[in-house]
């Protein structure tokens, strides 16, 4: 098996895969690319500027902008569709392509061309249904700048049209007989659809959910962009069920107007620009002098490494490729199998998905009512203890097979390299002491700490100029458009799932199994595990996360642990086989293959397993440092 086979289209936050592993998608001329990169930068950097600066001015003058925040907002807004095009030109939408790289090669093509037509349809529904919402906002003003409201709207025409061009661009490859026989296959299952929910009336309740679900997995296992699938399946589904579809456009732009969401782009911009700034060398070698002499020092050192570069980047596929390019080579001199490294990063990397900032815990906060401030506190304590589960795993795995230890490091060399580090340490402990003493709001630490990270990476470590800023500042943007563009579609879809009742559905679904708390935490942990495998973590929050959590209140549960158990489950999900996309990009990154890496994987998930049900079964793991800091 392939290790790019389930992977984002054809990179992911840096893991570029091997040519004859992407697809070929179709670039414009340099010059228009580099209008592209401009766009987003732009985009991105004019939030920075206002949130930063209104966060400037109100600490060091006492006042600041009113319409700062709303400006920014617009420049979010922008940010999540016209940049959320662009990801998906540039192959940056996460794509599920177990299935259709299973296919020959002359069928493969077939169904390449089909989902770019269905991409089109996604983007041309979308437009038909945000025109009247464009009409009736015209009337409504902005709070502060007192313009039409529909004004906000004009990112989302701007991205759906840019998205139909894009994907025209991508069918110019393809010859006259693909075309035609993926139109026949998008308009055929298209008629199916229609003539079976006219003939059979509106799909309400179990039907309905049931039907948008199966087309969830169709389209996803066809290789559409998720953050599509979820758009057309909300669109479907409202449509079926006999309500107005135009209410999923404008659940689709609501689903981005939380004021938290800001902070999304930040966290990726101060990731990115740490890692290419330089920041992963000094870490890890810092990491690797305080635990190397430990048995089996280097996966020790790669597991703490992972801890605290996982609340600097926010993504964990960004913490896989950073961390483990770095220490790749160091593991193979001191002969490592690049399988057991393989298995002790994706160990590292579930460990990491409740280390704040974590784009997981600040979505699904910003979706529910969760403090995200609390949520980023109660996530440091679950993840130690399956940091330190990972640990003595290592330690009686160094045992048996006698794995060596680091070499010793002098005090003098540790003061020096900790003097080295320290600045780059700086930028979680900003984040954190900013956001738990209620310094500022999350966003406005989030700028903080992105101008903090640019500063350390042009003045102290010096890797990074004006140029490659930029170059940095574009990927951020369309990154961040991904992302954003996948909690719209996301929001939308489960807010359709809302409201044809799936909540009933689940409810009564476990009580067949006596409807006891035990029973609704082993459902949520199985599905966030299988869901997180199929769909990747964020899209299995976006749906079920906010049902789940309201659910808790039947049950009695804290839903601040719970949503730490589930975001861990989730994180088993993405780094398991056959399907879990950051399983694939870790494999990819130490130079290895699933079926190596797997065999070696299985002590490590089995200690997860246990961590995470002690954390499942004893809430306070997870509530008891926002208790100490008397966070609710």
């Amino acid at each position: 098996m392939k290790p790019a086979a389930a992977t984002s289209e054809h990179r992911t936050l840096g893991v570029e895969m091997s040519a004859d592993l992407e697809l070929p998608h179709q670039r414009f001329s340099p010059r228009v690319e580099r209008t592209f990169d401009v766009l987003l930068s732009l985009m991105l950097f004019l939030e920075l500027l206002l949130l930063f600066g209104n966060t400037a001015m109100r600490g060091l003058l006492g006042t600041s902008l009113v319409w700062a925040n709303e400006v920014a907002e617009y420049s979010l807004t922008s940010l999540a569709f016209i940049g959320g095009a662009i990801a998906y030109h540039r192959g940056l939408h996460l794509v599920v392509r177990f299935a259709i790289d299973k296919l020959p090669e002359r069928w493969r093509e077939y169904v390449e061309c089909a989902r770019h037509y269905f991409v089109i349809v996604v983007a041309l529904i979308g437009l038909r249904y945000a025109v009247p919402m464009w009409h009736e906002a015209w009337n409504t003003l902005t709070v502060v700048l007192q313009i039409p409201k529909s004004w906000t709207l004009l990112p989302f025409f701007i991205g759906m049209a840019l998205t139909v061009v894009f994907a025209l661009a991508e069918l110019r490859r393809h010859t006259a007989r693909q075309h035609v026989v993926a139109v026949l296959l998008v308009g055929g299952l298209t008629l199916a659809w229609f003539l079976a929910q006219y003939f059979t009336g509106p799909w309400l309740g179990t039907a309905g959910i049931g039907f948008a679900l199966l087309l969830l997995l169709f389209l996803v296992f066809a290789g559409v962009p998720i953050a599509y699938v979820l758009s057309v399946t909300a669109y479907i589904l409202i449509y079926s069920s006999g309500e107005e579809p135009m209410a999923v456009s404008l659940a689709m732009s609501n689903g981005i107007s939380s004021f938290i969401l800001l902070a999304v782009p930040f966290f990726i911009l101060a990731g990115n620009v740490m890692t290419d700034g330089g920041l992963t060398k000094p870490l890890a070698d810092w990491v690797t002098a305080m635990v190397g002499r430990m048995r089996g020092g280097l996966l020790q050192a790669l597991v703490l490494a992972m801890y605290i570069f996982s609340g600097i980047s926010g993504s964990k596929i960004a913490d896989v490729a950073a961390v483990g390019t770095t220490l790749k080579g160091m593991l193979k001199e001191q002969g490592y199998d690049p399988a057991e490294s393989g298995a002790v990063l994706s160990a590292a990397g579930i460990m990491g998905e409740t280390i704040p900032p974590s784009l997981v815990m600040m979505v699904l906060a910003s979706i529910t009512t969760l403090s995200v401030a609390t949520f980023f506190v109660a996530g440091v304590v679950p993840a130690a203890v399956l940091g330190l589960c990972l640990m003595i795993m290592i330690n009686r795995r160094a045992k048996k097979f006698d794995w060596p230890r680091c070499p010793a490091v002098s005090w003098t060399e540790r003061t020096r390299l900790s003097i080295r580090a320290l600045p780059a340490l700086m930028v979680p402990i900003i984040l954190i002491i900013g956001i738990v003493g209620g310094f500022a709001t999350t966003t406005e630490v989030s700028s903080i700490a992105v101008v903090f990270s640019i500063a350390v990476s042009v003045f102290i470590y010096r890797g990074m100029n004006l140029k490659s800023f930029i170059t940095t500042l574009a990927d951020s943007g369309a990154m961040a458009g991904m992302v954003l563009f996948m909690v719209s579609a996301g929001s939308a879809f489960s807010w359709t799932l809302a409201i044809s009742g799936l909540q009933p559905v689940v409810a009564e679904f476990l009580a067949m199994f006596g409807g006891s708390a035990f029973a609704f935490v082993a459902f949520s942990i199985v599905l966030m595990v299988v869901m997180g495998s199929i769909l990747e973590g964020l899209p299995s929050l976006l749906i079920f996360g906010p049902m789940l959590l309201q659910l808790t209140r039947n049950y009695g549960i804290d839903p601040m642990a719970f949503g730490i158990v589930i975001i861990i489950s989730m994180g088993i999900g993405t780094f398991i086989p056959p399907f879990g996309v950051c399983y694939f990009v870790t494999c990819s990154v130490m130079d290895t293959s699933v079926e190596k890496v797997t065999p070696r994987f299985l002590p490590y998930l089995a200690v997860l397993l246990i961590g995470l049900i002690c954390i499942a079964l004893f809430p306070a793991i997870s509530l008891a440092l926002p208790h100490a800091f008397n966070l609710h």
